[in-house]
């Protein structure tokens, strides 16, 4: 219970914040079933009443009867709607802050993770939850309060018919234990389900059609799919078949003590011993102490479920408060004077045992224009990512200016940063956001992103949009649709918008443009770099085009998790290494 206690204030909370009113409504709620369930107590007295021509008990009764069942409607009836409403505000509060916490977790080192993702896909599987948790709540307490009514009236029959309530107990043990096995097979099926949802969305996803198309995989896919979700399935269907036939021997026990009690409480009657309306009142009271015993347990499992599903979003809540960097003592410099050190860098992604860069120590000076170049795999979009503070370096630093990167802060660091990668963002907005994304402060400055499409040779996208810059991007919205090299031109454009940055990657940005127009533009890059060389710019190449990197100062060669050599490209050339042989190779392939 202690465990469940942050949960419930965080539902309870979420719920009070986004509408109080509403909140005290959906509270009222359990006054009304408790109202109705005292329906036994007046039909008793009526009973009573008309047996012994007792006018009091039966006007009583009545007016009980006529009072207590219009206000238990109206309450229901009007509960539905207050309940419906609250679930959409709660729901759209904890959407929200899902979306924010994921989005604003400072590194990618959680996608690299499996436990988080199985997490994470528990989460988004029970997220609805989250949003009819006070209704889960208020259903959970109006069961409680249904169940003491029904006691109380059982001690006002006869104490002894409390003996219902101890054949109907153990089901709260069952129950707790049901609850066990349902956590344990929802934590064992997590893979296996996020696996199945994976392989479908992959199915409609459009980047991935022509592949499957091609290479004739929709069958492949669903054959794969279909295995994940049986595995999935049958876990959590054997786990229902133990709970269905724990509940079944339990109802069977409790059958045979309903039958136990109707027959003393009608001797009692028969005897003098108690009044008529008694045996109205436990006949009636057979019925609902099911219900008492059951509901509230009933009620119990699903509460269950949604404080397990709250206790997951506190998980990601908490895991984003730990993953937060911790404060950088100093701020980010206003410009570079030395430069970047990599000091023996060493690095390997989260719960993998194999090194992507071992012991790197490399110089990259102020106002530099680098090309860093290498097969798949060997580390260089790696260093791009501990530039960026995406990663930590697993041992060894990196150094700006001397400080230490990681006693900087974090999003101060990434404001003096632009970049533009080879897996870019399709932002569907309009061309005017898409790509003023770049520079929040100016997202609605038209002259800055026309300036940042022309720096980056993007501006003859425009010509083919009949509204320019106002045009809305993606066919979901009856928008745009763009090639593939027309938004790597936008992503170049939202890289532009920030016009003096003290870092600019580059990393395998036009990956999608012909070798001739990636050259020019390169070298448009090179020559603007240098322009910014005053306040220290460095602007870092990734590509695996060598004879478009060759206007950078200086070209580093990773090779076997290493910096295998450092030079200009004459001086590569010249040395006839692992670089010369490349670039010779590329050389002769477009002859």
């Amino acid at each position: 219970m202690t465990e469940s206690l942050p949960a419930i204030r965080l539902l309870v909370g979420t719920a009070w914040r986004v509408d109080r009113r509403l909140t005290l409504a959906v509270a009222a709620e359990p006054v009304g079933n408790a109202v109705g369930l005292l329906a036994g107590l007046w039909l008793a007295l009526v009973t009573t009443g008309v047996l012994t021509r007792d006018t009091t008990q039966i006007i009583v009764g009545v007016a009980g009867l006529v009072l207590g069942a219009g206000l238990s409607w109206q309450l229901d009836l009007s509960s539905s709607q207050w309940r419906m409403t609250l679930s959409e505000k709660v729901g759209h509060a904890f959407d929200v802050e899902i979306a924010r916490i994921t989005a604003s977790l400072p590194g990618l080192e959680h996608h690299e993770r499996g436990d988080y993702q199985d997490k994470l896909e528990l989460l988004r599987r029970g997220q609805g939850q989250l949003g009819s948790s006070m209704t889960t709540l208020a259903v959970a307490f109006k069961a409680v309060c249904g169940g003491l009514t029904v006691f109380l009236l059982l001690v006002v029959v006869h104490p002894l018919t409390l003996g219902l309530v101890a054949l109907a107990l153990p089901a709260v043990w069952i129950a707790r234990l049901q609850q066990r096995w349902r956590a344990v097979a929802e934590d064992r099926s997590a893979t296996a389900g996020r696996l199945a949802r994976h392989l479908r969305a992959k199915a409609h996803d459009r980047d991935a059609g022509m592949e499957i198309r091609v290479f004739g995989l929709a069958g492949e896919i669903q054959r794969r799919a279909s295995r994940a979700w049986t595995e999935h399935r049958r876990v959590l269907e054997l786990t229902e078949r133990r709970i269905a036939l724990t509940g079944l021997g339990q109802q069977v026990l409790y059958v045979l003590g309903v039958v136990g009690a109707v027959g003393f409480v009608l001797v009692r009657a028969l005897r003098g011993e108690s009044p008529p309306g008694d045996v109205v009142l436990v006949i009636y009271l057979s019925q609902q102490v099911q219900t008492a015993v059951s509901w509230p347990i009933q009620s119990m499992h699903g509460l269950g479920r949604t404080l397990r599903t709250a206790g997951r979003f506190l998980w990601l809540r908490d895991h984003a408060a730990l993953a937060v960097p911790r404060p950088g003592g100093l701020p980010a410099p206003a410009r570079l004077h030395t430069g970047i050190v990599f000091d023996r860098v060493s690095f390997r992604y989260p719960g993998s045992d194999n090194w992507v860069l071992r012991d790197v120590s490399l110089t990259i000076p102020a106002g530099t224009v680098i090309a860093i170049v290498g097969d798949n795999g060997t580390g260089k979009t790696t260093l791009v990512k501990l530039l960026t503070r995406m990663y930590e370096p697993t041992s060894g630093r990196v150094l700006i200016d001397g400080a230490d990167l990681a006693e900087l802060d974090v999003v101060a660091w990434r404001e003096r940063l632009s970049a533009a990668f080879q897996d870019f963002a399709r932002l569907e907005f309009t061309v005017q956001h898409s790509v003023g994304a770049g520079r929040l402060s100016r997202l609605d400055d038209q002259a800055a992103v026309l300036e940042a499409l022309d720096r980056a040779g993007g501006r003859d996208v425009l010509s083919h949009l009949s509204a320019g810059t106002a045009t809305q991007l993606g066919v979901r919205w009856d928008g745009a649709d763009l090639s593939t090299g027309q938004w790597q031109k936008l992503a170049l454009g939202r890289t532009m918008m920030r016009t003096e940055p003290l870092v600019v990657f580059f990393d395998e940005p036009t990956a999608s443009l012909d070798a001739s127009t990636e050259h020019a533009l390169f070298d448009r890059y090179a020559t603007a770099a240098r322009a910014g060389a005053a306040r220290g710019l460095v602007t870092i190449l990734v590509s695996h085009r060598f004879s478009t990197v060759g206007s950078a100062d200086l070209i580093v060669v990773l090779d076997g998790q290493r910096v295998a050599e450092y030079g200009t490209h004459d001086e590569l050339m010249r040395t006839g290494g692992r670089y010369a042989e490349l670039y010779t190779m590329q050389a002769r392939s477009y002859q």
